[in-house]
């Protein structure tokens, strides 16, 4: 494990003398906010951070990359007290797990990104990829049609099926209501219109996404959703399936049973609460995080708690202008916290090796099963698939 020449006794405002680079030769939105913003961000607080400097690791103390776009040997061989860290690494690739294992430190995005990486490595801070997106001030009136917003991938855009779709087709049989999606339809297609509420009912205006018509778009909606649950077949039946012979668990027909993904985080709510847009999120750990139901904004996750939150949220402009102030103020001041607490975590000692828990799955063994969990495009792949995965239940 490489330690940085960072002193380890001093008080919080002379650790900001650590140096560190960060390199990326992506222009993701990941990368933009992980190692770009980052960077601004770190300099914002007074610490030593240059961007994009891949010959000079001599100068620094700490290097940081992207998880899947990284030359941590190089950086260790130019300079090996250099500490080198993973910024949003990644599973799905034997080398990203070998990377992440031989990382000094990963910065992952969330406490449910946290708790997939542990069995890689235990020196790992939660970085809040917030995008840089400055503030609007708004107080909220009553407006007619209503504007619904949504941004994010076409994945969790899809996932509205059967939940927030029917909340919204419901919605807007009350009252006059847009929906409004900002993705990158250029580059992954629009969205299924099965996915999507009833055109007759609501319209849903697409949008491509780039930094301009986020913030744009965004700042004019009366409330933002924020769909991140993975839609899941037969939920009666798994609710039976998954169950355990035990009566004292006392299970019920009543249970929620919720997937997200790993990579699940509260980067989503970061424009809606800078542009004074309250939002109705999803019930994922890292959202409940911040928002507060009834303070900070509203939680839902079956069509009518979906509709309550919108209906209520849409008769009542104070209360929009109320629970968007809260948000702003409980993200604000958590992004204001990520630089120094940064520089803290990397003057720690470093942790020891992952803990070996017997019977706990590897990164190699998820790996292996990683391809049963793809989606075929031909009848024939198809078919294979769902035969392995009825295998799998049995």
């Amino acid at each position: 494990m490489h330690r940085a020449r960072i002193p380890t006794a001093c008080p919080r405002v002379t650790v900001l003398q650590v140096r560190i680079v960060l390199n990326t030769r992506s222009d993701t939105a990941g990368a933009q906010a992980s190692i770009v913003g980052l960077a601004s961000r770190l300099r914002e607080a007074g610490v030593d951070a240059t961007l994009n400097d891949w010959d000079g690791y001599e100068r620094y103390d700490v290097a940081i990359f992207l998880g899947y776009d990284h030359e941590l040997e190089a950086a260790r061989r130019a300079n090996p007290s250099i500490r080198v860290g993973l910024s949003d690494p990644k599973q799905s690739r034997q080398e990203w797990i070998d990377a992440a294992r031989t990382a000094d430190f990963l910065l992952v995005s969330s406490v449910e990104q946290r708790e997939a990486f542990l069995r890689l490595n235990r020196n790992i801070f939660v970085l809040y990829m917030f995008p840089l997106i400055g503030a609007r001030e708004r107080v909220h009136a009553a407006t007619e049609p209503l504007l619904v917003g949504y941004h994010g991938n076409r994945v969790h855009l899809e996932s509205m099926r059967g939940g927030l779709q029917r909340a919204l087709e419901e919605l807007g049989r009350r009252r006059p209501t847009e929906f409004v999606a900002v993705y990158d339809v250029a580059g992954k297609g629009q969205a299924s219109t099965a996915c999507l509420p009833d055109s007759n009912v609501v319209q849903t205006r697409h949008v491509q996404w780039s930094p301009e018509a986020l913030t744009e778009e965004l700042s004019r909606v009366d409330i933002g959703v924020v769909p991140n649950l993975l839609p899941l077949r037969g939920v009666r039946g798994a609710l039976r399936r998954t169950a355990l012979r035990e009566p004292w668990l006392a299970y019920e027909p009543f249970d929620h049973l919720l997937r997200f993904k790993a990579s699940s985080n509260p980067n989503r709510l970061y424009p809606f609460a800078r542009l004074g847009v309250p939002v109705v999120a999803d019930l994922t750990p890292s959202f409940a995080q911040f928002v507060l139901d009834g303070v900070s904004g509203l939680l839902a996750h079956s069509p009518r708690g979906w509709l309550e939150a919108l209906e209520r949220l849409a008769s009542s402009p104070a209360l929009r202008t109320s629970l968007a102030a809260e948000l702003r103020s409980r993200i604000d001041a958590a992004a204001g916290r990520q630089a120094p607490d940064l520089v803290a975590f990397l003057a720690e000692a470093p942790r020891d090796r992952p803990f070996m828990i017997a019977g706990e799955p590897s990164a190699e063994d998820d790996l292996r099963d990683l391809s049963a969990y793809g989606a075929p495009s031909n009848l024939v792949g198809r078919e294979r698939l769902r035969a392995r995965l009825r295998a799998l239940r049995r």
